[in-house]
């Protein structure tokens, strides 16, 4: 499948010839660049950059960039003046672009082709300032942003990607982001560096500039149920980025909201999770019945073998909270709980663990003492992991729901993870899971309805 770069949005013109489109080639043939100046005649030569072979396929650059039957000859840069009126380039770069995530969602070839065009031929990464100095933004020929490089470590960088492969539909917003190699002079690095690379939102300001009465009670619910899914610890308001949004008549519900930057979502272990969110009224309401569909269509086991083929770096603890959460979500909406509700079940305050922590346990001990061994306690590390809940279990339950306080420290105690279970076990363990769950629930709706009659069936 032959694949053209965007050329209405970032303005590369290709070269005249037959064919007016890229095409796809082995990442054996990567894109690095030179300028051969001691010559009359410089050329643009490519070379393969000391990248490990993978057997995948990444959009080549503009057809002028590379010798074969279709493309022709590489053109001379000087005789060409729409490379020559932009191509600014020290004597001497190294430049080039390799994807190693996914690129099989819609947007990222494209976003990858035109980032590779711009790394090898157009204007050099801009570092960001300030709180953003880790961040390099890639702009074209009209000086506008179209993406954000972040070298970031392997996992952090596919952590960003599963956010977006998670996205189905584009439920939440997140923009286009896969997992790059790249190097370039202004990343000052001797080789190639691993990034996740995203799609630039134009925007207005972040969300802390604004309060939650002017974002669309839609929007944050669809970033509330992302932020479950992947339990992000780190949902705050300058990662909810604000744009205006197009023909709307409400002046008070004019804004729209984009969730960016998840390299701490997908944790191995139920960390202490912070959602922003969690202090606005509307999520309190109940969700529409288009969000509850979505969310029943939801299958984690079918999402954790994609994360598998597609990001191997991410680890099997991290894929099985995203399938825990996945499934505490669903049963949580099939119970009738909102947003708010399901959020603080997942949020310990100080040392007082969460009542998600509490189930986990639980049902942790349940599956032990079946196999009359003593390893959930060793696993778990917890020295109160009760096998049977009584109504002293369930109020205990109700107390871990309360608001968290951001800022607060991290907790002394081991935190939950599962990254030692067997197979067998794991599974065994999502069983007595889910039958701790009603009566968790119970104790749950019990406080809610008492704390907020109104919070079902209000209408806002």
């Amino acid at each position: 499948m032959a694949l053209a770069l965007n050329q209405q949005n970032h303005g590369f013109k290709p070269p005249s010839g037959r064919s007016r489109h890229c095409r796809l080639s082995s990442l054996d043939q990567d894109f690095q660049l030179n300028k051969n100046s001691d010559t009359s005649s410089s050329r643009i030569s490519l070379k393969s950059p000391q990248f490990p072979k993978k057997s995948l396929s990444t959009p080549c650059l503009l057809n002028c960039l590379k010798k074969s039957k279709s493309c022709g000859t590489i053109p001379n840069v000087k005789s060409n003046p729409n490379l020559n009126t932009w191509l600014k380039l020290p004597k001497k770069v190294s430049a080039c672009v390799k994807p190693i995530g996914s690129n099989k969602t819609a947007g990222i070839n494209e976003m990858v082709a035109e980032i590779a065009v711009t790394i090898t031929l157009g204007p050099d990464p801009i570092r960001g300032k300030g709180d953003f100095s880790n961040l390099f933004y890639l702009v074209n020929r009209e000086n506008k942003k179209f993406a954000i490089i972040k070298p970031a470590d392997s996992q952090a960088a596919a952590r960003e990607a599963a956010a977006y492969l998670l996205d189905h539909e584009g439920f939440a917003g997140v923009p286009p982001t896969t997992v790059i190699k790249i190097s370039h002079p202004v990343l000052h690095k001797t080789s190639a560096v691993t990034a996740s690379v995203q799609r630039f939102v134009p925007n207005i300001s972040d969300s802390s500039e604004m309060g939650p009465s002017m974002f669309v009670t839609e929007k944050v619910h669809r970033i509330g149920i992302l932020d479950i899914r992947l339990y992000n610890i780190d949902r705050h308001t300058g990662n909810m980025l604000v744009k205006r949004r197009p023909n709307t008549t409400n002046p008070m519900k004019s804004f729209d909201l984009v969730p960016i930057d998840h390299e701490l979502c997908l944790p191995e272990k139920l960390d202490v999770p912070y959602f922003e969110w969690l202090h606005w009224p509307c999520a309190l309401i109940n969700f529409s019945t288009f969000k509850v569909n979505y969310i029943d269509s939801l299958d984690p086991f079918k999402d954790a073998e994609m994360l598998r083929s597609e990001l191997p770096e991410i680890t099997e603890a991290s894929i099985r909270i995203m399938v825990l959460c996945t499934i505490f979500l669903k049963k949580s909406v099939s119970a009738g709980l909102c947003l708010a509700d399901i959020g603080k079940m997942m949020t310990p305050v100080n040392d007082t663990p969460s009542a998600l922590e509490v189930l986990c346990r639980r049902a942790a001990g349940m599956v032990f003492t079946e196999k009359f061994s003593d390893q959930a306690f060793t696993i778990l590390d917890w020295e109160d992991c009760e096998l049977e809940m009584d109504n002293r279990d369930a109020a205990k339950l109700s107390k871990c729901v309360s608001f968290p306080t951001r800022g607060y420290g991290s907790v002394s105690r081991k935190m939950v993870t599962f990254k030692m279970l067997s197979e067998k076990e794991w599974m065994r363990f999502l069983e007595k899971f889910e039958e701790l769950l009603p009566l968790a629930f119970e104790a749950r709706n019990s406080v809610s309805l008492e704390k907020n009659p109104l919070a079902r069936s209000c209408k806002f």
